[in-house]
């Protein structure tokens, strides 16, 4: 017992001198990667609409919204930034719990960094310690969160920007205990949304980040919370999952962290659907392949849970539901032809799509999502396996273990930073996209994080035509 605790004692005392250069070479190619998804996600017209309930509704001074540029509570602040992170799946997965952490993370760390007037090492800590702590609840409650309907992100999510804001106001354990705690009563989120619909997943990250941030400045308050709110009898992990594994939760803490194995993400749709667009790469390398010479593709994954998340959607009515929809996304890479990030399920490829495509419907129609019974298919594991036949009679079989962007098949430094240009290129000052990758590299240094946070704004006379260009 204990958990809650011992996390708190754990955050409170993180230093960032004790964190392997490995981890802090992640943490900041992953706050590249997040500020990437805010600065584009603030375009998109749903994110406009936040934009407009928030401005109207909310005030305060202390902490910058991505993109516009204006001054808000850091909570409200941190609000808007998460759901421009989350707008357009994105922002990165930790695969295995799974969780999206980094949409969580890196908005609640930089709105407090400039409420509590901290550093770049200060920031850069608070974003691992929020990291970690997500990525170890949602670790202890695997699969079960998610079989049960709760979508992890909005469960743990306030944990770690409560852990955030704990580094970056200075707490010590008592303290941070105490945002943990308060941070536990705002946990929710259903997946609904994966049967259904409606855009309310879209905000999943901005609900957590606020109430996190929120929980963190309850507890410099002097509000308390129950000390036991992860490991009690009514406390997250019972109630939640049902069934959990306590020992994960502080299991290697402090010299095993948990966002080594966080993947950025270079398509923009569910992170399930990714090795299926790997697979399709590396068999249109091997033999040409044009979307009317298709018949028929299966794609073999590895479980039913997975089946029903991201094969369930076939004649999607929205952009999102293109996003779950491994059939429509498919149909997507076929009729684009490209490959890699640039391949036809990006950023910008979603948001202009019509999903009454006929020609794209009718090849969605031609996409089966099955689970791999059969031994051939057996090295699915963590992707997938899709077999081709061809109106011409060929039949194609590919195998993605891993799809791109996982620890075992990782994107590079610079491939993190070629997906961050594909983001904020078409909307950014030329030359404003080089300067924001030299302030990440080179984060530790940076002892005015309003430097930092001032390059994620584009200038005000240049939003109208720039918004309009990009959506």
């Amino acid at each position: 017992m204990n958990e809650t605790k011992t996390l708190a004692t754990w955050t409170a005392g993180l230093k960032l001198k004790d964190v392997p250069q490995n981890v802090r070479e992640h943490a900041r190619r992953f706050i590249l990667d997040n500020f990437g998804c805010q600065i584009a996600g603030a375009t998109l017209p749903w994110s406009q609409s936040y934009y407009d309930v928030i401005r109207k509704t909310r005030s305060g001074t202390h902490s910058t919204v991505a993109y516009f540029g204006d001054k808000l509570s850091p909570d409200d602040a941190a609000f808007l930034n998460s759901a421009f992170n989350h707008a357009n799946e994105t922002d990165d997965t930790h695969l295995k719990s799974p969780t999206h952490p980094g949409s969580i993370a890196v908005p609640a760390a930089l709105a407090m960094a400039e409420y509590a007037k901290a550093d770049g090492a200060k920031l850069l800590a608070a974003v691992i310690a929020s990291y970690e702590i997500q990525i170890r609840i949602s670790w202890a409650c695997s699969p079960y969160l998610i079989y049960r309907g709760h979508h992890p992100p909005v469960g743990v999510g306030p944990f770690g920007a409560a852990a955030a804001g704990a580094i970056l106001m200075g707490f010590d354990a008592a303290k941070s205990l105490n945002a943990l705690a308060i941070a536990g009563s705002h946990s929710a989120g259903l997946i609904e949304y994966t049967k259904t619909g409606g855009s309310v997943k879209r905000i999943h990250s901005a609900i957590a980040t606020a109430a996190g941030v929120r929980a963190a400045l309850f507890a410099e308050a002097g509000i308390t919370g129950p000390q036991s709110i992860l490991e009690g009898e009514k406390g997250f992990c019972k109630v939640f999952a049902g069934e959990y594994d306590l020992k994960r939760l502080t299991d290697g803490l402090g010299s095993y962290y948990h966002l080594l194995d966080v993947a950025p993400k270079p398509y923009s749709c569910c992170h399930l659907i990714h090795a299926a667009f790997d697979a399709l790469d590396q068999a249109r390398d091997r033999e040409p392949l044009a979307a009317d010479q298709v018949k028929q593709v299966i794609v073999y994954t590895n479980s039913e849970p997975i089946l029903s998340h991201i094969g369930s959607i076939i004649e999607p009515e929205d952009i999102l539901g293109a996003q779950f929809s491994l059939p429509f996304s498919i149909a997507m890479r076929l009729h684009h032809g490209g490959r890699g990030v640039h391949g036809g399920n990006g950023f910008w490829d979603y948001p202009s799509i019509n999903v009454k495509d006929p020609k794209l419907v009718a090849t969605a129609r031609k996409v089966k999502c099955v689970v791999a019974k059969d031994g051939e298919w057996s090295s699915v594991d963590k992707g997938a396996g899709i077999q081709i036949e061809t109106t011409d009679g060929r039949r194609i079989r590919e195998i993605v273990p891993y799809s791109k962007g996982l620890p075992e098949n990782p994107m590079s430094a610079e491939e993190v930073k070629e997906k961050f240009r594909s983001l904020v290129d078409p909307i950014l000052p030329s030359g404003q996209p080089q300067q924001i990758i030299d302030a990440v590299d080179n984060l530790e240094k940076i002892k005015n994080i309003d430097d930092l946070v001032q390059l994620l704004v584009v200038a005000p006379a240049k939003l109208t035509n720039l918004a309009r260009r990009a959506v």
